[in-house]
C-alpha cells in the first residue's frame, strides 16, 4: 500500500455536502452509517472551518486548516468498498505523513466517531467545540 502525505492539491468540499452525501449513501447503505456519523460529528462540532475535507470514492480524506501548497499530511477514513478497505463491520483511520510516522487503527464501526476524533486531536490538535467547551 502507497503512504505518504497527499502530493496533490486539495480540493475541500463543505462537510455539511460531504455529511449530505454520505447521509444519502447510508440511508439505503446500511454498511455507510458509520461513515455519514463522522461526517455529520464534524457538522456538529464546531471544527468545520479547522478541517478541510472531501470523498474519494466513499472514503473521507481529511487535512487541516488553513490549507497551503501541497505536500499534506492526511487523514483518510476508509470506507467499505475502498481501494485499502477495512475489515467487514470495521472502520479503518489512517495518518499518512511525509516524516514516514504513518498511523493506522482499525475498530469496530461502533468506534468511528470517537476514533476520527482522536486522530483529529493527535494528529492536528482539532478539537471539537463540544468537548473542549466540556459538553
Amino acid at each position: 500500500m502507497a503512504t505518504g502525505p497527499w502530493p496533490y492539491r486539495f480540493r475541500p468540499t463543505p462537510w455539511e455536502d460531504i455529511a449530505r452525501f454520505l447521509g444519502e449513501l447510508a440511508e439505503t447503505h446500511d454498511e455507510l452509517g458509520h461513515m455519514a456519523a463522522v461526517a455529520d460529528s464534524v457538522v456538529a462540532s464546531g471544527a468545520v472551518d479547522s478541517l478541510a475535507g472531501c470523498t474519494s470514492m466513499h472514503d473521507i480524506l481529511v487535512v487541516s486548516t488553513p490549507l497551503r501548497e501541497p505536500p499534506y499530511d492526511l487523514v483518510v477514513v476508509r470506507a467499505p468498498g475502498s481501494l485499502h478497505p477495512p475489515r467487514a463491520g470495521c472502520v479503518l483511520v489512517e495518518h499518512l505523513t511525509g516524516t514516514g510516522r504513518d498511523d493506522r487503527i482499525e475498530s469496530p464501526t461502533a468506534d468511528a466517531v470517537p476514533l476520527f476524533w482522536r486522530f483529529m486531536i493527535e494528529k492536528f490538535g482539532v478539537h471539537p467545540a463540544t468537548l473542549a467547551q466540556g459538553d
